[in-house]
């Protein structure tokens, strides 16, 4: 806990003194009128509690489709332009692999932890905001429709708020409750995150912070986590960005951990 807060500190001091430097501004991920698409994927195990028997137990693997769309009616063609509204549009699809290799509850037929099953999910985003020199804010939505026979998430409807800090030439700072990543649209929450250096060379980001991590919301039993990120992006041209990362998603009350890597190119224009 205390490394954690030692990072944050530092995040915050960070996005202070950038506020302080005069430069062309880039604000970061909302700020380029475009689009980005991200693969990803990952494995691992998931534990489901429920309030009438013992935790079912998952193994799972997923891989997964993103795509995100930034408008800016009053933007030029050009990277340098960060001021004005904007609408994010973004969804994602996702194929996960799922056996049941312990059955707390609703064990009726023989072959409840024999059986794989391929569920289909989609989720979708919704965002309006603002960009400044150095400042950008963003309110919205998200939505998630799990496949029905998947017993470990279920719909949600949930809020995807964003305030950042910083120059994307240099590094910014964020906060936000939703959605920063393709998977995390499945799998929202509360969570900070910052970056250091310019694409134009290599800029390494991080979020973290308590998330939904099997989708799990809204009933009488919750499944909380955490969720860490890390990815390094690099801008091959003044359009063109690519990024890889890497996500942990573990819960809180239960020794279940999925780990994901992922790719991201984004098109300005």
């Amino acid at each position: 806990m205390r490394s954690l807060l030692k990072f944050l500190g530092a995040l915050v001091v960070v996005g202070v003194v950038l506020l302080q430097r005069s430069s062309v501004s880039w604000a970061a991920e909302s700020t380029a009128r475009g689009g980005s698409a991200t693969l990803y994927g990952g494995a691992g195990s998931l534990t489901v509690p429920n309030n009438e028997g013992g935790p079912d137990e998952y193994q799972i693997a997923r891989m997964g489709v993103g795509v995100l769309g930034v408008l800016r009616p009053t933007a030029s063609n050009t990277r340098d332009e960060t001021s004005g509204f904007f609408t994010l549009l973004g969804g994602s699809f996702e194929l996960d692999s799922s056996l049941r290799t312990v059955c707390g509850y609703d064990c009726y037929r023989p072959n409840d932890t024999e059986e794989r099953y391929l569920g289909k999910h989609f989720a979708g985003r919704l965002g309006l905001g603002y960009s400044f020199p150095s400042f950008e804010f963003r309110v919205g939505a998200l939505f998630a429709i799990p496949d029905p026979h998947v017993h470990y998430a279920m719909p949600l409807i949930f809020p995807d708020v964003m305030a950042r800090i910083g120059r994307r030439s240099f590094g910014w700072f964020e906060f936000g409750l939703g959605a920063y990543s393709a998977s995390t649209n499945f799998r929202p929450g509360l969570y900070v995150g910052g970056a250091l250096g310019s694409e134009r060379l290599l800029q390494v980001s991080a979020h973290v912070g308590p998330q939904l991590v099997n989708g799990l919301c809204c009933s009488t039993v919750i499944t909380f986590g955490y969720a860490a990120e890390l990815s390094v992006a690099h801008a091959f041209s003044s359009s063109l960005t690519g990024s890889v990362g890497a996500t942990v998603f573990a819960a809180a009350s239960a020794p279940s951990v999925v780990g994901e890597g992922s790719a991201r190119l984004a098109f300005a224009f």
